[in-house]
């Protein structure tokens, strides 16, 4: 899974201090997800992926194009653990459907 996001270096006006920031694009839920929130992150098909990273053309109205959820199809959910809410917990049994 491939989101779209944005990065950027910018000088902090305070310290002068060189900044490497970077963002993760959403927009709004599938029906999927919809269940869960009214935002996602934008997930890209793999054939929009050298595009989006610049590695081929691509207009403005392309690349806007790409800002749309991504198919239901595309995604699986099922119920977890409620330990993953906590950052402490770690391991990858806590992907596994409860």
């Amino acid at each position: 899974m491939v989101m779209a996001g944005l990065w950027a270096m910018w000088k902090d006006p305070k310290s002068g201090n060189e900044i490497q920031s970077c963002t993760i694009l959403t927009t709004h839920s599938n029906d999927v997800m919809g269940d869960l929130h009214n935002r996602m992150p934008v997930i890209l098909a793999e054939k929009d992926w050298a595009r989006w990273l610049g590695e081929e053309p691509a207009t403005n109205n392309e690349l806007l194009a790409m800002l749309k959820p991504c198919h239901d199809s595309d995604l699986k959910i099922w119920p977890v653990d409620k330990r993953v809410g906590n950052v402490r917990n770690k391991g990858p049994e806590l992907a596994l459907a409860v």
